[in-house]
């Protein structure tokens, strides 16, 4: 997710679980002054955050962008309102700062969060040649849980935060610039309701031997173990 160099470096839409704590300084306290010149990708180019959301009125850039850029996720998920819950994290990046705000309130949480559960599992399992006990973990088997998460609705997750941040790139061997905008979106599910529809979906697969069920079983767990699932969009 290491994309927005004016920022630090990209960030998300991902999710996580919100257990770990960030040291003596918590996302909640910590803000970072801005605007502020940025690492230079090369000798030929700069990168400036140039605006951001609030700046009109003089507000600072908060840390949990900061954070999420760097997927420092312990950090992000110390923020009070984060606690305890399933994150997942948008991120999108344009032209047109209208068209990203359009995206971002037409965003289809729910169907970008199954689409992550699924992507999940694949990249966890999918390249797996046994199963328990040296059974063959067959690929239909696998298809199977993928398709759980597409016919489960995902429900109970909130929007927490949102912010936007204008970045230029200044080619200075072309004398010219460029402008981007990303937009970051950051929304939460309880642990109770999502180890529930976790559960019901996995429910619609049936499991036809021991490697099977244990192959349920140890979905269940990376899941609830995992920090993100991510998702990007340009527009």
């Amino acid at each position: 997710m290491k994309k927005m160099n004016a920022v630090t470096g990209a960030v998300c839409l991902a999710a996580l679980i919100g257990m770990a704590g960030c040291g003596s300084t918590s996302g909640a306290e910590k803000s970072v002054s801005a605007p502020v010149k940025k690492a230079q990708a090369s000798d030929h180019v700069e990168r400036f955050m140039i605006d951001w959301k609030g700046a009109s009125v003089g507000a600072e850039v908060p840390a949990w962008v900061y954070d999420a850029v760097e997927e420092d996720y312990g950090a992000l998920s110390s923020m009070p309102q984060l606690s305890k819950k399933k994150i997942i994290c948008a991120e999108s990046q344009g032209r047109n700062l209208d068209l990203l705000k359009s995206w971002v309130n037409n965003f289809d949480v729910q169907g970008s969060f199954s689409r992550s559960l699924s992507n999940f599992v694949i990249a966890q399992f999918g390249g797996e040649q046994s199963g328990a006990k040296g059974s063959a973990v067959k690929k239909e088997f696998l298809d199977e849980i993928v398709s759980s998460f597409s016919q489960t609705e995902i429900t109970g997750l909130s929007k927490e935060l949102d912010f936007w941040v204008k970045t230029r790139e200044v080619d200075k061997d072309a004398d010219s610039f460029s402008d981007t905008y990303e937009y970051f979106v950051v929304y939460a599910i309880s642990q109770p309701d999502f180890e529930y529809q976790l559960n019901k979906a996995l429910g619609l697969v049936k499991a036809q031997n021991e490697a099977e069920e244990e192959i349920k079983s140890r979905v269940f767990e990376k899941m609830n173990e995992a920090q993100v699932f991510a998702e990007q969009k340009e527009l």
